[in-house]
């Protein structure tokens, strides 16, 4: 190897240290000052072969290693960075340890040997600006900001993301520069930065969704900010006002005077009344023919809190249920607006499923994937859909049909769609905030929705499932009457023909409905005649029917209705006769052919179903 002259003046002054000089000061300042790699790391090993030749090679590399993590400390005070320099941080003066935090990145001295080097946590500036506390859960998340592309951008994130590297990747989907590679440095650097500046980064109250919260309501509590999915933030952003309040309510009182929009309206008001009152979710339902201006409706009601233009707060139901459930648990107090409800029919077996999961509430656990339930998310809102055709079904369910007030269109709900829908585009959002002021503000509004409750009650053939849901409906009139449009309210007479009666709720009167016209519609089977098709049903006599049970049963469950539910009530109402252990079924011969048959009673009538006891209205 071809020595230099320094090279060579080096290795005589290596030969000629002592036992003293070796494991002095002066000898390690000497390696440091030696380039990094191959020469310094020469001159290393040249002065530990002289240290085991002077019989003190464990106390030189003592004494070297000691003096070089001095070193590294020093450098890194001098060089490293106490305080932050990006270029119009959002936030200024924190301290950043040995982070070295300029608009190159973020980076620390490390070493490696006896090399020092210096390690990204990322290639741009990046820094915690808010810690959010969660009011719902407790749970805790830090705002990311970030400068790229010529602005400063910023995004909320999980304690929990920013903590394992396989979920802090995640963020390269919002634009931050994070790989496997840099994840692990970055994760310390915001740990670091945190833990170093708890009295700067600001701490706030949070919420991951809207409506009441400790008697204020969000978005309008300026003490409280959104950390919730970036889904959802452009919809938290559009419950916004844009243009004339005065216009606005001008405008819509004479749309009032349709009935139909009106308790699209007050429906919508009806919204933030649910969980302050006590009361279950409930589906307000329109159907009718294209043309009667429901999707305009849905805007004017959605114009009571915002942006109602299609896509921000009135929605496609062309959604999954997880969706849905998402969608509801986020707006949570504000009205879910939900346009031509037909479109999602083939996603369920029947449309009784959709609405009992969406009255119901709360949605379904769901496994995380480190262990454990998620918290279920609940919703305490009302639901207003569109359609070109019922929801319910004869067959449904009595609580389905107590869920849903569903309203046929005999007109049409808005005349002028066009001229409406601009009006709305450009004057929203400003009677939510009122209304809501002006619920928090009420004293008795349970006293008087009680006497409202009462009063339906005793003026309508209704059960009480929906005259609640009718009840909150008028409370909701009464108030934006009273604090918005200064009209009349409605009375319980404006709205009655609106509710199902008790027999069109009740599944046991709708069961029995079914039966006389299913025995009708096969009058063959319960004969012994050659035309009977080889299927014998039972037998059909004056004043009653014998009915196989096995084949009734099936019959019942094909056509939506329960033969366990439906049977007792039956028994109850004096509609099927009982045997002589007080059974339903009988252990009968008909036609010759022994089995267990229900005795099913005629011209009976009870609370919820006339029938005349006339031969020409027998259907058989």
């Amino acid at each position: 190897m071809y020595l230099t002259d320094e090279n060579k003046a080096r290795d005589k002054w290596i030969d000629g240290l002592d036992r003293q000089a070796i494991i002095d000061e002066t000898t390690f300042s000497h390696i440091m000052q030696a380039e990094q790699g191959v020469e310094r790391e020469s001159v290393i090993a040249k002065l530990e072969i002289r240290a085991g030749e002077l019989g003190v090679k464990r106390q030189f590399q003592r004494m070297f290693k000691a003096y070089h993590a001095d070193a590294i400390q020093q450098f890194k005070n001098q060089n490293g960075s106490k305080h932050m320099f990006f270029t119009n941080s959002p936030l200024k003066n924190l301290n950043c340890g040995e982070w070295e935090c300029n608009d190159a990145g973020v980076c620390r001295m490390v070493t490696e040997g006896w090399e020092v080097k210096r390690i990204y946590a990322c290639q741009h500036p990046i820094l915690p600006t808010k810690r959010l506390r969660n009011i719902d859960d407790n749970t805790e998340k830090i705002e990311i900001s970030f400068y790229k592309d010529k602005q400063w951008q910023a995004v909320t994130v999980d304690r929990s993301k920013l903590a394992a590297t396989a979920k802090i990747i995640e963020l390269a989907d919002r634009g931050i520069e994070v790989t496997s590679e840099n994840a692990k440095e970055l994760i310390k650097y915001i740990s670091d930065i945190v833990a170093l500046n708890t009295e700067k980064i600001p701490m706030y109250n949070s919420i991951s969704r809207l409506g009441w919260i400790d008697g204020g309501f969000a978005p309008y509590r300026t003490d409280v900010q959104y950390d919730g999915d970036m889904d959802f933030k452009q919809m938290y952003s559009d419950i916004s006002t844009k243009g004339s309040r005065d216009e606005w309510v001008g405008y819509c009182k004479n749309l009032r005077k349709n009935i139909y929009l009106r308790m699209m309206m007050d429906a919508s008001f009806a919204a933030p009344l649910i969980e302050p009152l006590g009361a279950l979710p409930f589906v307000l339902h329109m159907w009718g023919g294209t043309g009667t201006g429901k999707t305009v409706g849905l805007m004017a009601a959605m114009s009571v809190w915002g942006n109602p233009e299609p896509g921000h707060l009135v929605r496609t139901l062309n959604m999954t249920q997880n969706a849905m459930g998402r969608t509801a648990a986020f707006l949570y107090s504000v009205p879910f607006a939900g346009d031509e409800l037909q479109i999602i029919k083939s996603r369920w077996d029947n449309m009784d499923n959709l609405i009992m999961y969406i009255t119901e509430g709360v949605d379904r656990g769901r496994a995380k994937a480190y262990g454990g339930v998620e918290t279920l998310k609940t919703w305490r809102n009302s639901f207003i859909f569109t359609g070109e055709e019922p929801v319910t079904k004869s067959r449904s369910g009595g609580g389905v049909k107590n869920r849903v007030i569903e309203i046929e269109l005999e007109g049409n709900v808005i005349d002028d769609g066009n001229e409406t829908a601009n009006s709305l585009r450009e004057n929203y959002g400003f009677a939510g905030r009122e209304f809501t002021d002006a619920v928090a503000a009420e004293k008795n509004i349970k006293e008087r929705y009680r006497t409202i409750f009462e009063n339906v009650l005793k003026s309508s053939d209704t059960t009480d499932k929906q005259a609640m849901a009718m009840s909150v409906l008028l409370l909701a009139d009464e108030l934006a009457e009273r604090h918005i449009f200064g009209s009349e309210p409605l009375d319980v007479t404006d709205v009655k023909g609106f509710m199902s009666s008790k027999s069109e709720v009740d599944a046991a009167a709708r069961a029995y409905t079914w039966t006389v016209d299913w025995i009708a519609q096969n009058e063959n089977r319960f004969s012994d005649k050659a035309f009977n098709g080889g299927e014998l049903w039972g037998k059909i006599y004056d004043d009653y029917v014998m009915i196989n049970k096995k084949i009734y049963a099936e019959a019942l469950d094909a056509a939506g209705f329960s033969y366990s539910a439906v049977i007792g009530k039956f028994a109850e109402r004096g509609q099927i006769e009982r045997n002589s252990q007080n059974k339903f079924v009988h252990q009968r011969k008909v036609y010759g052919v022994s089995a267990s048959y229900v005795k099913f009673l005629l011209n009976v009538s009870d609370d919820f179903t006339e029938i005349e006891e006339t031969e020409e209205e027998l259907p058989f």
